[in-house]
């Protein structure tokens, strides 16, 4: 007898093998890990990976746009503040109330309605006149922002084999940032030659087209069918793309042993703690160093006396460190050298935030300094929320990787009020750099001071 489905965290839990370890080929899981990836496959994990990009795209455009918008208006830059914090508040509000949605209506209608939501409030800001406008529908976006992105991952994770799942949702992932570095690099041209309006005429348009593009060309996911719709005549029509000769009707989703979701309080039992204590501080200061620099980059190296283009380039340096930081760290990662990894991203964040502080601001060395800044805080994060799931064992890490998030965010809901506070109080550039060794300082000391407690992955996981 099948056991009933259980779901958590936004997707769908499956099983792998049948009780007492006989391997039934009508299990949806083994099926699609034995079978090679399809066309219909790939394209959805091409247009679940652009939904990341489009959404990096959109939290970036505004960061980018605040020093015209400001003089446009005619208002101070760290006015703008409120409209900074929407987004990742609304993330949060839409990721943890609005995505579970999915797991009753389907991935499918989700994404779609997220992405229109995103790219119609982001339209929209195009027609604003005040920061007050941009900030209400920044929150709107911020909220479809963390719909799609729940709802684009579960469906990665549902559609991907198992073989292969790690590997293509890491990837996925990743664009995020690239959507980022992307609008971070077109910027200059767009806004200059453009205006700043246009930027959200671009940004806006994207989400509503791959809206769509993934209502026409997507179908929904087949283990949700299966176990929410297990009669619905579209499982026949997905298993004949993926499955070519299996037997639909005979086609089945199996859930795991059933298992509780542990207290928070857990993570502070004595054999955990320290190791809590550091990833959380970890994840709280780069949160808010990286979403600092994300929200307030532009406007301090145009008051540093950049051209608006290098202005704009120097917030792609930023992700392109990211990008770049979080694959090399991974290697070394895999490979065993985890506290070799995060000592190497710190020392070169710290390094180059203490350079940008003492040197004068010099269009290209700053350019290589900011790169390596982004290595050690967007790349960080991204090894950090790995960290603390691996680092956990298997009852406590939707736990632990649940609460990092959370704390994380909290670091960057705060950072752009703090940026605002240190542009009125006339804080320069260099100056804010340094400020930012503080908190990456402190965790990097925390985690020397820890480093017994983060061994390779494979000696701590289980204990």
């Amino acid at each position: 007898m099948v056991p009933k489905l259980k779901q958590t965290g936004g997707a769908i839990a499956e099983a792998v093998a049948e009780p007492h370890g006989v391997a039934d080929p009508n299990d949806i899981e083994l099926a699609l890990d034995s079978a090679p990836i399809s066309g219909t496959q790939w394209r959805i994990f091409l247009l679940c990976a652009l939904i990341m990009f489009v959404d990096g795209f959109d939290l970036q455009a505004l960061a980018l746009t605040v020093p015209y918008m400001a003089a446009d208006w005619g208002i101070v830059p760290q006015a703008f503040s409120l409209a900074l914090s929407a987004s990742p508040v609304a993330m949060g509000v839409g990721g943890g109330l609005l995505a579970p949605l999915g797991d009753r209506l389907g991935r499918k209608p989700l994404l779609v309605t997220a992405l229109l939501l995103v790219g119609s409030s982001t339209l929209a800001i195009a027609f604003t006149e005040s920061a007050a406008q941009v900030a209400l529908l920044r929150f709107v976006t911020g909220a479809g922002m963390g719909m799609a992105a729940v709802n684009a991952l579960a469906m990665t994770g549902e559609y991907a084999p198992a073989r292969r799942r790690f590997q293509i949702m890491a990837l996925m992932t990743s664009t995020f940032a690239l959507g980022a570095f992307t609008a971070a690099l077109v910027a200059s041209e767009i806004i200059v030659d453009h205006g700043w309006r246009t930027l959200y005429l671009v940004g806006g348009t994207a989400p509503i087209a791959l809206a769509a593009c993934f209502a026409l060309l997507c179908p929904e996911s087949i283990k949700w069918l299966l176990a929410r719709r297990p009669g619905d005549r579209r499982i026949a029509a997905v298993a004949r793309r993926l499955l070519p000769g299996h037997d639909a009707g005979s086609l089945f989703v199996r859930a795991r042993p059933p298992d509780e979701r542990r207290s928070m309080f857990e993570l502070f039992a004595p054999r955990y703690r320290t190791r809590t204590f550091v990833i959380w501080l970890a994840c709280a200061s780069g949160g808010f160093a990286l979403y600092l620099l994300m929200s307030w980059l532009p406007t301090l190296l145009i008051g540093a006396g950049w051209s608006d283009t290098s202005a704009l380039r120097g917030a792609a340096a930023i992700q392109l460190g990211g990008i770049a930081g979080s694959l090399g760290m991974s290697f070394l990662v895999d490979r065993g050298r985890l506290l070799g990894g995060l000592m190497l991203g710190y020392a070169g964040a710290l390094l180059s935030l203490l350079a940008i502080g003492l040197l004068p601001a010099s269009v290209l060395l700053w350019m290589l300094l900011l790169v390596l800044i982004g290595g050690g805080t967007a790349g960080m994060q991204v090894v950090w929320m790995s960290i603390a799931t691996v680092h956990f064992p298997l009852d406590l890490r939707s736990t632990s990787a649940g609460w990092t998030s959370a704390v994380s965010r909290f670091g960057a809901i705060a950072s752009p009020f703090a940026g605002g506070a240190a542009l009125a109080a006339g804080v320069s550039a260099s100056s804010m750099m340094l400020m930012l060794v503080v908190p990456l300082g402190l965790s990097a000391a925390a985690l020397l001071l820890a480093r017994r407690h983060f061994a390779a992955p494979g000696a701590t996981c289980a204990t």
